[in-house]
């Protein structure tokens, strides 16, 4: 796609502007004649065809905006993403697909993206949570100063804290043990899961650990061996004891929490099927009482079933072996990614296209949109109540389902928020997910305390936009290499105590061009200094 594609834009939205009839510029309906607009939206394992979400389509009727949804399951996300990018063949709409900064800058500058901010008059709603978190704001500026798209924002530290580590409290009665609070309590804890036969059908099929990805158990312990230490928008660097930024996972930090899940791992303390689990395979290990501990945001798994009652929720971070205790998975108040762009395609459509969608988007980060995109339809799914956050509260219909599905199951009929990259505001008080249920506002009263001192967010807007291209093909490269010999090592298929094999890896890096990428990170880095 060429440069020239933004010139081409600009003449067909002048040209166009007559096909549609004026948008009002606020109320309902949003335009006065039908409209029609292609969404690509990432669904997640739990979300059906948003073509049939409840909110999704009363919003039609109500805006007089036929949003036609493209499903591109999360699984395939990325590679459904760069290759509507590469080759231009865009819907009008990208939504919930974390289009990243890099991405943005890029694509923007052939002309593919519009910009928002240039319509910033019919987005009052967005506009004035930037005023309130300029963290948010400046997590989707680009280097030319405009905003390409709009970002995922989260208010409340219950929804900024990410994967947290949930106990059995029946479990720990019947092993005479507390929540253990170091790496070797841990351990000693996960050892007593294994020989415990909690389902008391004489088999040994407990799972002492899980997860739906290794990555999260990984987030957990990173502040337990001192890695990961300016919060989850800079996960595969950290600020070193002696202020120097370093490499994540060519540490010795690193190498030490790859020992650690290679000992859990080979002693099948460890979900032996962590490389291949999703968010589904967890419910059913959690929800059966085979997984005795489990990693996730919340307590969802086993909501609705008999083992919800037993929840609790990691309160402090285990001590490392050199004293090391933080929790080091929190987020600044919004997503680095993009969860809403307008495409050139919406633009051929006209200038009234473009306006349309820009209101669409807003309705979704006013206080109505916000209730109805998180909590669904008010006497179906939610409820008035003065005594919970907000003075609402989910319905047991949603709550304690008859067929045991998770509140998030159910819920996903109604809503679109599962999975996350929401266009919208998760507040306390109208996110009722699991986050902000009371076990896990518990959880991160104690949690809060151990949050890195420096949170940092995004660099994009610190990156020119040739940095920005090469910093993210390299890294893709990488992760997939680090991914590859992580595999190795926690399996035991290469021997993570062998110096000379933990020196082959480190590297084989330079291949991968390492040292290039910290050099455009350092940069951006200083500049962000310097801001």
């Amino acid at each position: 796609m060429k440069k020239s594609l933004a010139i081409l834009t600009a003449a067909l939205m002048l040209v166009s502007g007559h096909a549609l009839a004026a948008v009002n510029p606020e109320g309902m309906p949003i335009v006065t004649e039908p409209l029609t607009l292609t969404v690509a939206v990432n669904q997640s394992p739990i979300q059906g065809d948003f073509n049939e979400i409840v909110i999704l389509k009363n919003f039609e009727q109500e805006s007089g905006i036929d949003m036609q949804y493209q499903n591109i399951p999360d699984s395939d996300r990325v590679t459904q993403l760069n290759l509507m990018l590469a080759s231009a063949e865009v819907p009008d709409i990208l939504m919930k697909m974390s289009v990243s900064g890099t991405d943005q800058a890029k694509y923007a500058e052939e002309g593919m993206f519009v910009a928002l901010s240039d319509y910033a008059e019919l987005m009052p709603n967005l506009m004035r949570y930037f005023e309130e978190y300029p963290s948010a704001k400046d997590a989707v500026t680009m280097p030319d100063g405009k905003i390409y798209a709009a970002p995922y924002i989260l208010t409340g530290d219950a929804i900024r804290v990410g994967a947290k580590v949930w106990f059995n409290t029946d479990v720990l009665e019947k092993l005479g043990l507390s929540a253990p609070t170091t790496l070797d309590e841990f351990y000693n804890y996960l050892v007593a899961c294994k020989a415990l036969d909690y389902n008391e059908n004489g088999e040994a099929d407990e799972i002492p650990l899980t997860s739906s990805r290794i990555d999260e158990i990984e987030y957990v312990l990173a502040g337990s061996f001192g890695w990961m230490n300016r919060g989850s928008s800079h996960l595969d660097v950290f600020v070193d004891d002696e202020g120097k930024l370093q490499y994540a996972y060519t540490s010795d930090n690193y190498r030490e929490t790859l020992k650690y899940l290679n000992k859990l791992y080979s002693e099948k303390l460890i979900d032996q099927d962590i490389f291949t689990m999703d968010y589904a395979q967890e419910i059913a290990k959690a929800s059966t009482g085979r997984a005795l501990t489990y990693i996730m945001v919340n307590n969802s798994p086993v909501s609705n079933s008999p083992y919800e009652q037993y929840s609790l929720g990691i309160k402090e971070p285990f001590t490392g072996y050199n004293g090391e205790k933080m929790w080091t998975i929190y987020s600044i108040p919004a997503s680095t990614t993009g969860q809403f762009l307008i495409t050139y395609k919406c633009a051929e459509k006209g200038e009234d296209a473009v306006k349309a969608a820009v209101r669409w988007m807003d309705h979704w980060y006013s206080d109505e949109g916000i209730i109805s995109y998180f909590m669904g339809v008010e006497g179906v799914t939610y409820e008035k109540d003065e005594n919970s956050p907000g003075g609402l509260k989910l319905t047991d219909a949603v709550l304690k389902s008859p067929d045991g599905r998770t509140f998030e199951q159910v819920l996903a009929e109604y809503v679109p928020w599962a999975g996350g990259a929401n266009p919208s505001v998760a507040s306390n008080e109208y996110f009722k997910g699991g986050e902000t249920w009371p076990v896990c506002l518990e959880a991160v009263e104690g949690l809060r305390n151990y949050f890195p001192e420096e949170v940092w967010p995004s660099f994009s807007r610190f990156y020119s936009v040739e940095d920005a291209t090469e910093s993210s093909a390299i890294k893709t490269e990488q992760e997939q290499y680090w991914k590859e010999w992580r595999a190795y090592f926690v399996t035991g298929q290469k021997d993570i105590n062998d110096d000379k094999v933990w020196q082959e890896y480190v590297n084989g890096f330079a291949g991968v061009k390492n040292p290039r990428y910290m050099e455009i990170y350092t940069k951006a880095y200083e500049a962000y200094l310097a801001r």
